[in-house]
């Protein structure tokens, strides 16, 4: 349990609580790229992670490619990480599970609060529609944007650019009380990120009766949409059931238009106009119950099934090209360059789990889940043992141990460390299997000393049927022949987690240490040769500090330190560059494996502090923070750069190179760079609770 407390206080960039940031300093948790919202736990991909808002899976968690979550904490009642014993009720990723459960709302009286900061401004109010039978709870965050047609305006007589950029979350729920036997749920949420650019510029005009201009703009838009319904009834004492019904879609949308135009007395002379869009995405009907029966003391059984509807749409782009050259008419066509149809999914699992005291000492966790998927003709299914155990030493020491087997039929294709609204989702197909991972843990606790809980606890994962992209290949804006890019591998993952932390008085907080490997390997030998290799987010060392502490009534503060050594790159050790004299340039790079080279490690401090004011009818909150104080240089993006004897050569991931220089053999050494775009940065928020 993440304490919601704790999510507050944890300062971050310009004043904003977030939740999955807060979640990185747990132990096994790492941010992929410093300062961005990204989860990697205990060796996974991003895409392992189920996110889920009420039990419904969320497919992009992040604002502003990563830099916060679409989570409001004043929305958020409690939040449950799950990384190492995994119940049988939940399944579909490999890593991590984070159950996110809303508000329901007050049955008895109205309080909220409203916030103004740097970035958004907040809203949250809660209360009864009819007392003790109904209740509303509503959020809402946005930033100021929102409300211009355009932020940025540059113009004078012959161009004009227009540029805005904005994003907003909205939480509504309804929580009605049918008898002391049932109750139902209504919930809604909806988050948009939205940027776009404008351009315009017209050329001299001759007796206003020749005229010339051009126009670029470009409009990019992603968010998720979820709705559901959900029945909670008792049946008896010892049997009760939640049904849930509930609509889930992502999409991303990129739409572009260019134009040149030539004209002589308003009729056009020469045109050429360009327009293209691109949509990608997924939606999800789903069907779920879930049930809880008691059927003694010792035993706590929950069993269930769910059904879902997935439809993919990885890549559906459109162009149209219109060119006019001397009044006549050239090409007016329309292309469809990526897959058009829709790939669609069907799951079914079914699970049973008994959470059970053997005797005074030993309580166990057994479970087994089981789902089938059906996508393009073909069928797979998968059986999910789990199985944890707790063992109580006495005077306050205990023992854990846990196996989890996990099975994931999603994929994301990105080619870049950024959460990009251009990476896709896709399902597995008849060519591409299921991952699976096998995960062991055992740990030791101590909670003998009041107010304070210490843990130790090593896991082991092994991971089949990973995905790498090959080498050159990127995912960026388009899924055609994606299967043909990939290649299916293996992968392991073992650590060491430690932890302490204060839950009681003044001063609240934990120390976290993670050691940790992953690798990855592809036998099939198109993968660095067949051997293993460091996975990019592979971090030897992980240290968080977090704490908070109140001072008095009206001020308290909180301080976050974080430090990770490098992740890995891969990068020419040395390169041959031979320049022809009619210009062909010939490289030839020497690497010595995938993920050569470790990164730089990465620390910072973010300060927070808050001075309270009680009102005639609330509190008034002023706060302070400080991201990054000491002006760390973090490498947030790092990329690869050739010189020799007064030319450069430049490399990176997404573009071609670059040559200037003589002709004929040259030597290049590789140079690292690094560019960091988040040093320290100050905010000031205010809100006030009511």
């Amino acid at each position: 349990e993440i304490p919601m407390a704790q999510i507050r206080h944890t300062p971050s960039i310009l004043g904003e609580a977030d939740l999955l940031k807060t979640i990185q300093l747990m132990p096994g948790v790492q941010a992929g790229m410093e300062g961005f919202a990204g989860m990697y736990v205990r060796g996974g991909g991003p895409d392992q992670n189920l996110v889920m808002l009420d039990g419904i899976p969320v497919y992009n968690a992040d604002h502003l490619l990563g830099i916060f979550s679409i989570f409001t904490p004043e929305a958020v009642k409690n939040t449950t990480l799950f990384k190492s014993s995994f119940p049988a009720r939940y399944g579909g990723r490999l890593s991590s599970i984070v159950d996110v459960r809303t508000n329901d709302g007050d049955m008895h009286k109205y309080h909220g609060a409203f916030s103004i900061g740097l970035l958004t401004d907040k809203l949250h109010i809660e209360g009864p529609i009819w007392k003790e039978r109904t209740s509303f709870s509503f959020s809402a965050r946005a930033i100021p944007t929102l409300f211009f047609k355009n932020l940025i305006v540059d113009k004078d007589d012959t161009y004009s650019d227009k540029y805005n950029y904005y994003f907003y979350d909205v939480n509504a729920k309804v929580n009605h009380k049918l008898s002391d036997r049932s109750r139902i749920f209504l919930s809604f949420y909806k988050g948009k990120d939205h940027y776009h650019y404008d351009s315009y510029y017209h050329g001299d005009n001759y007796n206003n009766s020749i005229k010339n201009y051009s126009k670029d703009n470009s409009h990019l838009n992603w968010g998720n949409t979820i709705a559901y319904g959900r029945w909670n009834y008792v049946f008896n004492s010892k049997l009760f059931c939640n049904t849930t019904v509930s609509y889930n879609k992502y999409e991303m949308g990129l739409d572009e238009n260019m134009e040149d135009a030539y004209t002589v007395a308003n009729k056009i002379q020469d045109r050429y106009h360009y327009s293209s869009k691109f949509n990608s995405g997924i939606r999800d009907w789903s069907a779920r119950m879930d049930f809880d029966y008691t059927p003694m003391p010792q035993h706590h059984i929950k069993f269930g099934a769910e059904y879902i509807h997935h439809t993919f749409r990885p890549g559906i782009a459109t162009s149209k090209i219109q060119d006019i050259d001397n009044g006549a008419l050239q090409e007016d066509t329309v292309y469809n360059t990526s897959n058009s149809h829709a790939m669609r999914g069907q799951e079914i699992s079914l699970y049973a789990e008994d959470n059970f005291n053997v005797n005074a000492r030993l309580s166990l966790n057994a479970g087994v889940r089981t789902s089938l998927f059906h996508t393009q003709g073909k069928s797979y299914y998968s059986l999910q043992p789990r199985l944890s155990a707790r063992y109580d030493l006495g005077q306050g020491y205990s023992a854990k141990a846990s196996y989890t087997c996990m099975a994931q039929y999603v994929h994301l294709l990105s080619s870049t460390p950024l959460s990009m609204p251009t990476d896709l989702w896709v399902p597995i197909t008849k060519d591409i299997s299921p991952m699976y991972a096998n995960q062991y843990s055992i740990g030791g606790y101590y909670s003998g000393l009041p107010g304070w809980e210490f843990s130790v606890e090593g896991y082991y994962k092994q991971m089949k049927h990973i995905l790498e992209y090959q080498d050159g290949v990127s995912f960026f804006g388009t899924s055609t022949n994606w299967e043909e890019k990939v290649e299916m591998g293996e992968g392991r993952s073992f650590g060491l987690e430690l932890m302490a932390q204060k839950t009681l008085g003044k001063t609240t907080g934990w120390l976290a240490y993670t050691l940790s490997k992953t690798d990855h390997r592809f036998k099939n030998g198109t993968i660095n040769q067949g051997r293993w290799f460091p996975y990019k987010y592979d971090r030897r060392h992980s240290i968080s500090l977090n704490f908070s502490h109140k001072f008095s009534d009206r001020i308290d503060a909180g301080a976050s330190w974080i430090f990770n050594t490098g992740g890995c790159i891969t990068i020419p050790e040395r390169a041959t560059i031979i320049v022809s004299p009619d210009g062909v340039i010939e490289e030839t790079g020497y690497i010595s494996g995938r993920n050569n080279y470790r990164l730089p490690a990465s620390h910072r401090l973010n300060l927070g502090v808050n001075f309270n004011k009680k009102t005639k009818h609330g509190i008034r909150t002023w706060n302070i923070s400080i991201y990054n104080a000491y002006n760390a240089m973090n490498p947030n993006i790092v990329y690869s750069k050739y010189k020799n004897n007064g030319y450069n050569v430049y490399y990176n991931d997404f573009y071609e190179s670059i040559y200037h220089g003589n002709t004929g053999q040259k030597k290049a050494q590789t140079v690292i760079k690094k560019i960091t775009i988040l040093p320290c940065i100050p905010s000031v928020t205010y809100t006030y609770r009511f």
